[in-house]
């Protein structure tokens, strides 16, 4: 178990080094970051000339537009990064040699492609947790510049009484629904990391392993979008077929509609369509990552 830990800490440690690491971290976040920097900007502007509070339902519409564009941009951009860091963390360690060094030490493959996954996998948690201090920053500073001034937004209007008897104020965005986009962008992301990883134990150049592994996955994404909307009018077959392509729970779980019902209160990661795209993503990583076990297990590396 403590070799396991050291193992874990020891790759998460090579990640963290990489100068690339805190750019990935940052632009995984530029949403939050630039808005909280235009939050602090405006909130001095408004103290400075003496302009009072912002009404509620402005920064109502603002704040829930951010948690929206934060979640979707994250999803679009997060599969260009994650094969990188995917990418150095296995194809590069081939080629300069680490791969078979640290294989020369008395531990099992299994550890060493788990121990990588993991560090993955923190680096990723670590990319949303970074996310989600800067949406709290946005929160903090949104609620100083508004008192609940202002008109209230029809879709609050249901919670307004319960609020008024027992003096307690309106939130821009409950904890319960920032903590479970966070979650949902978190666990979303784990089937790609997977799925680069598979891609990583036949390449020995981080580039070229990205760039296939994403034309592979924007090319199965493709089809998934004409079969589903073009071929299957033609023939159900098609249908049938798409439904296989991973990358469509991606689609149902990052859709606006979903992230919309998780901030009004509507809906939650534990319960209907969102729920069952979790299972399935979580089957999808765990076929993955033991597919990646049983390649790397065989692949010819102390030779």
């Amino acid at each position: 178990m403590k070799r396991m830990l050291f193992l874990v800490l020891f790759e998460l440690k090579k990640i963290l080094n990489r100068k690339k690491a805190l750019l990935f971290l940052v632009a995984l976040n530029v949403i939050p970051l630039v808005a909280s920097l235009a939050l602090l900007v405006a909130y001095v502007k408004f103290k400075s000339f003496g302009f009072g509070e912002v009404q509620f339902s402005v920064l109502y519409e603002i704040v829930q537009g951010l948690f929206k564009g934060h979640v979707k941009l994250f999803s679009f951009i997060a599969p260009f990064f994650l094969a990188l860091v995917v990418g150095d963390s296995f194809s590069t360690e081939f080629s300069r040699g680490y791969m078979k060094m640290l294989l020369l030490t008395p531990i099992n493959r299994w550890q060493v492609i788990t121990a990588k996954t993991v560090a993955i996998m923190i680096f990723l948690l670590l990319a949303v947790f970074i996310g989600g201090m800067f949406l709290q920053a946005d929160l903090l500073l949104a609620r100083t510049m508004t008192q609940n001034s202002g008109v209230i937004p029809d879709s609050l209007m249901q919670e307004l009484p319960d609020q008024l008897n027992t003096s307690k104020p309106l939130n821009l965005v409950s904890t319960s629904s920032a903590l479970q986009l966070l979650a949902m962008t978190f666990f979303g992301n784990l089937m790609l990391i997977g799925f680069f990883i598979v891609f990583s134990l036949f390449f020995e150049s981080a580039i070229l392993m990205s760039f296939t592994s994403l034309s592979v996955l924007m090319g199965i994404h493709t089809f998934y979008l004409i079969a589903s909307n073009l071929l299957s009018k033609m023939d159900p077959w098609y249908d049938t077929l798409a439904k296989w392509c991973f990358s469509r729970h991606l689609d149902d779980l990052f859709a606006i509609k979903s992230i919309e019902n998780i901030l009004e209160g509507k809906a939650n990661i534990f319960a209907g369509e969102i729920f069952s795209t979790l299972l399935s993503i979580s089957a999808w990583t765990v076929a993955f990552y033991l597919l990646a076990t049983l390649i790397f297990s065989r692949r010819q590396i102390l030779h």
